[in-house]
């Protein structure tokens, strides 16, 4: 395999099992730490044509600003610099919500187009991926990483930068896919979140917390939410999927019916109770779509 890794990205473990099953994806399992991750590494031509005009159709919602200002009144506890840095924050709107509530807010995000995108809005936006010394050490009360930490080529680079990032007592927060989601043991590598080279490493519960405890990060809360509507729909056998497009159900593509299911939750108590309960279930099977961790860094 041209570019192979040697070892694991995240543990150095050595004995690496392929998975046939994911190939297209070039997927392998660390058989030491069990983290599930690409073994060819993608070379930087690659990588600059696969994100060339990426984000170009980011999408934007009063319900994920909602979500944005719930995820700051937690984070206020950690306020104490009053600096928040936001890792990938692509076109800025968590850095706009964040601004809002008066902290000094930084972002880094790759390529050109969301750098400006988000410095034309006035934004404190820098090219990533963060050299370790990019800022001092401590500088920040809370970095953020909103479905980023997949992305990485060297995640063990990223963990180190990381912790010189994040003041002793600060906090790191990241949502990532959860390669233990039902959808992904439904659909295998039809999953929506399986693609080289854009998504390298695929993190459970038990792998996001061991790449990060050696580098002085202390998990302090995990949740697995969420499920896709749509694309589960989108896989259901032929007949089935007649029948929910006669009722209605699955007229629409699969962000459109995202969309629209969120959107309905969000204006019915007894559906919010519903997805509450749901999300539950999810964290408690580790088996939600997407993966939600917080740590305190300990040094």
């Amino acid at each position: 395999m041209d570019n192979a890794y040697g070892s694991c990205v995240i543990c150095a473990g050595t004995e690496l099992v392929a998975l046939p099953r994911f190939g297209s994806a070039h997927l392998v399992r660390c058989a030491s730490c069990h983290l599930t991750f690409a073994g060819r590494r993608p070379s930087d031509v690659e990588l600059a044509e696969h994100y060339r005009g990426y984000g170009s159709a980011w999408r934007d919602s009063e319900i994920t600003r909602s979500r944005y200002r719930e995820l700051l009144d937690s984070f206020e506890p950690f306020r104490k610099s009053n600096r928040i840095l936001d890792m990938g924050c692509g076109a800025g709107y968590f850095l706009e919500e964040a601004a809002k509530r008066g902290w000094d807010a930084y972002g880094s995000e790759f390529g050109d187009l969301p750098l400006e995108l988000s410095r034309d809005r006035g934004l404190t936006v820098v090219p990533a991926p963060l050299a370790r010394d990019a800022f001092p050490p401590g500088h920040f009360d809370v970095v953020t990483s909103f479905e980023v930490v997949e992305h990485l080529r060297d995640p063990l680079s990223e963990a180190a930068t990381l912790a010189n990032l994040v003041r002793t007592g600060g906090l790191f927060y990241c949502t990532t896919p959860n390669f233990n989601a039902l959808s992904r043991h439904l659909l295998g590598p039809r999953w929506e979140a399986i693609g080289y080279p854009e998504h390298l490493n695929y993190f459970t519960p038990r792998t996001i917390t061991s790449w990060l405890r050696g580098f002085g990060f202390r998990q302090i809360e995990l949740a697995t939410t969420g499920l896709s509507p749509g694309q589960l729909l989108q896989h259901l056998p032929l007949g089935a999927r007649r029948q929910a497009g006669a009722a209605g159900v699955g007229s629409s593509g699969v962000p459109d019916l995202d969309a629209r299911v969120r959107a309905a939750a969000e204006s019915k108590r007894v559906l919010q109770v519903g997805k509450a309960a749901l999300n539950r279930s999810l964290t408690l099977l580790g088996a939600g779509d997407t993966l939600k961790a917080r740590f305190v860094f300990e040094g």
